[in-house]
């Protein structure tokens, strides 16, 4: 809960900003862009809030202002190279960060009641500021885009900490599993597909979509809203959902179509672009007891062969998981959220998974386990505890991935500076006496103008 309150914190500052119209004081001006002071005090105090500095003080004003700059000269930088970001690409990231709100509060209504405007009002405000973010990480990326980082530069940058200044990596596991799905019987999917199709007749004839979506969905994140997903692009959908919503016409209802979350029937909204807004009724076909018993016993034989030592873990997630994810990968889960990697901190677990491998040792197994896939499917899984860290300082051995990606962002940031150093002098920057007593990274007030 307090991260969805700083996250929402963050959102509804940002809105804040957008729309104020209060005379303010100007702080900084970079090219034809100004900077205001609240703009300063409210991104300091959404840092103190939210932990990343440890006081709300004049020196991270300082830092803030210098930051907000630096994003300011390259979205100067942006549009003097001509970068382009489409009104797509603009609605889409908005409909991104929205839908995301919706669902972490719990619904449209919610969040418009939450923040007393409506989704496509509080979209308007926000849109020229996600318009600038996009130019600048265009920018960004082409200034530090082809920054990498050698095996020699991550050993210095490690070894050119001080001890007493390495981070501490708190406790972490990597996790292998083995999946068996159950098929869905042909007699079930009939059942689902017939359902749908007298939903659709009843549209047809005059029903709203939107109603039966709410009363009828499996689909939780869209089915509060009337079914509707909102603005998206074909690459946003599985295949079949997009081959079919992109074929229709506006208001039109497609036919029953399957893909690997269930089945749905599609109604088109509005097209704008390559962007598309639908509303989708999704029902899924439910594994039949029996099937799943099969799956459980067919695994738990699987689990023997492991624990007698017959075969490694590896090779059978190699040969009889169902789980495309992490079969090819030894059935090491993937840490999304971690960055890609195979590691998990014991707090980026599911309950469920913690309490699975807790008290597991290296190299043990769960049994066999009834768990829903992703998209709510039921299936089966071992868990398999490949290692576990206790919380250490970061060592070069242990810790090469994370520490890798800090000597790159540190070299990303050196690039960045390097860019800042050369174009100072070319672009108009000129910040507010009052912050003359910081201590900048660049020397702002000791250079020429132009």
């Amino acid at each position: 809960m307090r991260n969805l309150f700083l996250l929402l914190f963050t959102f509804f500052s940002l809105l804040s900003l957008a729309q104020k119209t209060l005379v303010d004081e100007v702080v900084a001006v970079v090219g034809s862009e100004i900077i205001l002071r609240s703009e300063v005090e409210q991104q300091a105090n959404q840092m103190y809030v939210q932990g990343y500095v440890e006081s709300n003080d004049f020196n991270t004003l300082c830092s803030v202002l210098e930051e907000m700059v630096f994003q300011k000269m390259m979205l100067a930088q942006a549009q003097l190279d001509s970068l382009k970001v489409s009104d797509d690409q603009v609605e889409q990231e908005l409909n991104r960060r929205v839908q995301y709100f919706i669902q972490q509060i719990g619904g449209r209504e919610k969040l418009e009641q939450y923040m007393g405007k409506s989704i496509e009002q509080m979209k308007n405000d926000f849109r020229e500021s996600i318009k600038n973010q996009l130019l600048v990480s265009q920018m960004q990326q082409k200034i530090t885009g082809s920054v990498k980082v050698t095996p020699s530069e991550v050993k210095d940058f490690y070894h050119s900490i001080p001890k007493d200044s390495l981070p501490y990596i708190p406790a972490e596991i990597q996790i292998g599993q083995i999946v068996i799905i159950p098929p869905i019987r042909e007699e079930e999917k009939q059942r689902v597909i017939k359902e749908l199709n007298e939903i659709r007749d009843q549209i047809l004839a005059g029903s709203k979509f939107s109603l039966k979506a709410r009363i009828y969905s499996e689909d939780p994140g869209s089915a509060e809203q009337g079914g509707e997903l909102g603005f998206l692009r074909r690459e946003d959908l599985v295949p079949e959902f997009a081959g079919a919503a992109f074929s229709l016409k506006e208001g039109e209802v497609s036919e029953v179509i399957e893909t690997e979350y269930g089945f749905h029937i599609i109604q088109l909204i509005e097209k704008r672009g390559e962007l598309a807004n639908f509303r989708h009724i999704l029902m899924k076909p439910k594994v039949n007891a029996a099937d799943l018993r099969n799956a459980e016993k067919k695994l738990d034989s699987i689990y023997l062969l492991i624990r007698n030592k017959e075969i490694t873990f590896q090779k059978a997630a190699e040969l009889y998981s169902m789980d495309e994810d992490t079969r090819n990968n030894g059935g090491l889960l993937i840490n999304m959220a971690g960055g890609g990697g195979t590691k998990f901190s014991l707090d980026e677990l599911d309950a469920y998974t913690y309490q699975a491998v807790s008290t597991l040792k290296e190299g043990e197994m769960t049994r066999p386990t009834v768990f829903e896939m992703h998209g709510g499917k039921k299936a089966v899984r071992v868990l398999y505890l490949v290692s576990r860290t206790e919380p250490h300082v970061a060592d070069l051995s242990t810790d090469y991935q994370r520490i890798m990606q800090a000597a790159l962002a540190n070299k990303q940031n050196k690039a960045m500076e390097q860019w800042v150093f050369s174009k100072k002098d070319d672009l108009y920057v000129r910040i507010d006496n009052s912050f003359k007593d910081c201590d900048f990274k660049v020397k702002w007030f000791d250079r020429k103008t132009k």
